[in-house]
């Protein structure tokens, strides 16, 4: 079976996520895809992924995503450059709503196999999402 098209692939992944599908977003993994980023404790497999949109999409209505790109790397690789834009209008992180709307900007590192998105690897700076969430980050020692 050959390597589905990784830029298709990625379109609809994005696509999915700015039409809140969390089924369709989901369907564009293998089964032993994975997804990550700075707020999630590690890999999510994909029997944890719609947890977690479903989480994202109730503290942030309009969640947005504006991409750019994909840009291939490799064969089964791309990078999607985009920037969020949405409104913390439900609990989100255990956090209640602040009615702050925040841009935050990052990328995806994607992968695919013949079944689907291997691994996506979201990179954003936390900090700025927290600041526009209105929280001080005040560092501690460990």
């Amino acid at each position: 079976m050959d390597t589905p098209d990784p830029v298709a692939l990625a379109r609809a992944y994005f696509d999915a996520w700015n039409r809140h599908d969390i089924d369709a977003a989901v369907a564009t993994f293998a089964p032993e895809g994975t997804y990550r980023d700075p707020t999630t404790p590690g890999p999510l497999d994909r029997a944890q992924i719609p947890g977690y949109m479903a989480a994202l999409f109730d503290g942030f209505a309009d969640f947005s995503l504006a991409y750019r790109g994909p840009f291939p790397v490799r064969p089964n690789e791309v990078h999607v450059p985009w920037v969020l834009t949405a409104t913390h209008t439900g609990t989100f992180a255990g956090l209640p709503p602040t009615q702050r709307q925040i841009t935050l900007e990052g990328i995806d590192l994607m992968e695919s196999d013949p079944q689907g998105l291997l691994r996506v690897v979201g990179l954003f700076d936390s900090a700025t999402l927290l600041r526009g969430l209105g929280l001080n980050l005040v560092p501690q020692p460990t």
